[in-house]
C-alpha cells in the first residue's frame, strides 16, 4: 500500500485551471471565427457563446470583455511567428545567409495561412473606427519581430559579417522583399495562397538582394 505522504495532491484551484484550458480554448477559436465572419464591430459575446456553446456567463468568466477577447484572439494569431527566435539564434548570428533564409521562410510561412491574411484584412478594415484595433495587432507580433530583427541585423553589423549602417531600413526593406509579392494583394482580396515553392523563390530572391546590397566587401 502506497504512503499517504509520498502521494502527490493537486489543489482544487490547478485542477479547475487545467479543466478550464480546453473551454477557453474552444471559446477563443469561436472568437476567431465570429470575429473574421462579423468584424470587429459585428462581434459580440453573445456570438461567442453561442458558436463555441458555451453559456454566455462562461465566455464572461474567461474573458471579461470583448476588447480581452479580441487581444487574446491577437495573441493566438502571432504565437506562430519565430522571428523573435530566430533572430537570437547563434547559427543565424554566425552566418547572415543562414539567419536570414531563416527569417524570410518565417516571414512567409506564417502569412501563409488564409486566416492570418483574413485577420490583418479585419484589423486595417476597422481600424479607422477603432483605432487601437491595428495598433494591438502589430504591437502583439509585429512591433517585437521588428525589434528582433532590427537587433540581429545589428548585432551581424557589429560582427562585420554585413556592412549594414541603418539596420531599421534594412529591416523594412527586407520584409518589403516578402510581403509585396507574397501578403499584400491577397489582403486586398487578390490572388491565391502561394505555392511553398513560390514561397521559397521569394525568400531566396531576398536573401540575395540584402546579402549583394550589404556586403561587406562591396
Amino acid at each position: 500500500m502506497a504512503d499517504p505522504r509520498s502521494v502527490k495532491t493537486v489543489s482544487p484551484t490547478k485542477t479547475a485551471t487545467r479543466a478550464a484550458m480546453p473551454k477557453r480554448d474552444a471559446i477563443l477559436e469561436a472568437a476567431m471565427r465570429v470575429f473574421l465572419a462579423h468584424g470587429y464591430e459585428g462581434a459580440s459575446m453573445d456570438l461567442v457563446a453561442k458558436e463555441s456553446g458555451a453559456a454566455r456567463r462562461t465566455v464572461y468568466n474567461q474573458f471579461e470583455s470583448k476588447e480581452a477577447l479580441f487581444s487574446a484572439a491577437v495573441e493566438r494569431v502571432w504565437r506562430d511567428f519565430p522571428v523573435v527566435e530566430i533572430a537570437a539564434d547563434v547559427e543565424a548570428l554566425r552566418d547572415p545567409a543562414i539567419g536570414l533564409r531563416r527569417l524570410g521562410k518565417a516571414v512567409v510561412d506564417f502569412w501563409e495561412p488564409p486566416v492570418a491574411v483574413a485577420f490583418l484584412r479585419m484589423v486595417i478594415s476597422e481600424g479607422a473606427r477603432f483605432p487601437d484595433l491595428p495598433r494591438n495587432f502589430f504591437e502583439a507580433g509585429k512591433a517585437p519581430a521588428m525589434r528582433a530583427l532590427i537587433s540581429y541585423l545589428k548585432q551581424i553589423h557589429e560582427h562585420g559579417a554585413l556592412d549594414i549602417p541603418d539596420a531599421e531600413l534594412a529591416a523594412r526593406q527586407f520584409l518589403g522583399l516578402l510581403n509585396e509579392p507574397l501578403l499584400w494583394l491577397r489582403v486586398v482580396g487578390v490572388g491565391e495562397p502561394p505555392s511553398k515553392a513560390e514561397r521559397q523563390r521569394v525568400v531566396e530572391e531576398a536573401v540575395m538582394m540584402m546579402m549583394a546590397r550589404y556586403s561587406s566587401s562591396g
